[in-house]
């Protein structure tokens, strides 16, 4: 497996700095069209960076045909009633560059973590695991360090000790858990 973060990838930088450059414009003129354009754009990195998941899962349980339809509801994932695109209508509104790159981070995130945790779903290769990862350092909240090299069943759940539960990093019930998460799975035979 690469083992590489997210955050290492050219697509996520170049959507980072398309970011900026889009809130720049929209303060300039705001253009709800050209901001929708954006964010289907950022759809399709997303997508992207959803198949590099399935691809690195591949590497663990083999040849994976890939499914239509299950990076879309991957990145097009409602929040708290917000589509993606209302999440980032509202930062923008506000004027909050950190608030769309908060938003780019924790999506293209979980997005790649779907991925791993959807192409071994789909491989129905028998006996996998997935264990959780965190980046070891000062910056793990402490309900993902307490999860560090758990390994669980690929249809078990990691528990945190706050009572909130994911398949995969990002998947977590509560925001807390996912906004600005850097963790990430890896698959065990």
């Amino acid at each position: 497996m690469r083992n590489s973060m997210v955050m290492q990838w050219d697509e996520l930088n170049i959507l980072r700095d398309s970011a900026v450059d889009m809130i720049r414009n929209q303060k300039k003129k705001r253009d709800p069209e050209e901001l929708d354009r954006w964010c289907e754009y950022m759809d399709f990195v997303l997508c992207l960076i959803y198949d590099y998941g399935w691809k690195d899962a591949e590497e663990i349980v083999g040849i994976v045909p890939f499914k239509d339809g299950l990076d879309d509801k991957a990145v097009n994932l409602d929040i708290d009633g917000e589509t993606f695109k209302d999440r980032i209508h509202k930062q923008v509104d506000e004027d909050s560059l950190e608030g769309v790159l908060r938003i780019i981070d924790t999506e293209a995130h979980r997005d790649y973590n779907a991925g791993i945790f959807d192409a071994a779903t789909q491989s129905k290769v028998p006996g996998i695991k997935k264990r959780f990862n965190t980046m070891l350092d000062n910056r793990v909240r402490d309900t993902h360090d307490y999860l560090e090299g758990m390994e669980v069943g690929l249809n078990d759940r990691f528990y945190t000790y706050d009572g909130d539960s994911a398949r995969y990093p990002g998947d977590f019930s509560l925001a807390s858990n996912n906004v600005n998460c850097r963790c990430w799975i890896t698959l065990v035979r």
